[in-house]
């Protein structure tokens, strides 16, 4: 089952580690963001999300990174 995280901003270390995840060209996942959360509004509001380490996270405008939900799905 799918374990929400709380929307809080994740390490420094874990910032630098997505932001280098975001930018490999295939790594966009706002897609299957906003399918699992059934928004396309919600998915728009970031500026990038990534699948990393069965979690999937997302950045808003200020680069902060949220962590938005783990689990298989």
């Amino acid at each position: 089952m799918a374990h929400p995280c709380e929307l809080e901003r994740v390490s420094e270390d874990l910032r630098t580690l997505l932001s280098e995840e975001a930018s490999k060209p295939s790594a966009d996942k706002r897609d299957a963001v906003a399918n699992l959360m059934n928004s396309e509004r919600f998915a728009a509001a970031y500026e990038a999300c990534v699948w990393w380490d069965g979690c999937y996270y997302c950045q808003d405008a200020k680069g902060d990174w949220y962590c938005i939900r783990c689990g298989f799905f």
